[in-house]
């Protein structure tokens, strides 16, 4: 996968899992929930894409 792609496909992740975070969760949770998974894409981001 070229790093276009992988930008993509971890923004549709992002996108998908909100969503389904707003549709099952309340807010205190959707909130915690939300900011750890940003954290951690943008760990892995910074992990595999910063030279």
């Amino acid at each position: 996968m070229t790093n276009f792609s992988y930008f993509l496909f971890v923004l549709i992740a992002i996108i998908v899992g909100v969503i389904v975070v707003k549709k099952i969760t309340g807010c205190m949770i959707r909130l915690v929930i939300v900011s750890i998974l940003v954290g951690l894409l943008a760990y892995i981001y910074y992990r595999f894409f910063s030279a």
